[in-house]
């Protein structure tokens, strides 16, 4: 069982752009923060059931994690994006739907 899980939401500029954004999502993007966060163990991504305003899909990425320590995990993540060893891509919303990350810990 995970110990801790980082939620992260996001969406498509529009739908034209939906193809490119699930290639650098799935290809790239899952890929370079799990390098960044070695205590993430695994990935699984979700779309809402109905479009959003724009006609685009809502996702949730749920990252899984064996260790609890989200304030570490965190600052991996960080360095990673300052270090630019994560990429973005304009396919994704930053502006009407834009990109939400959470950190949980495991409640018991």
């Amino acid at each position: 069982m995970a110990k801790a899980l980082l939620l992260a939401w996001s969406s498509p500029t529009a739908a034209e752009t939906q193809t490119e954004f699930d290639n650098w999502y799935n290809g790239t993007h899952i890929p370079q923060i799990r390098d960044a966060v070695p205590s993430i163990t695994a990935a699984h991504r979700y779309r809402l059931s109905e479009p959003t305003a724009t006609g685009t899909g809502r996702y949730l990425t749920v990252y899984e994690m064996d260790d609890a320590d989200v304030g570490h995990a965190g600052s991996l993540l960080m360095d990673a994006v300052n270090a630019g060893r994560i990429d973005f891509t304009t396919a994704m919303d930053t502006t009407n739907e834009p990109p939400s990350m959470h950190w949980y810990i495991q409640h018991t």
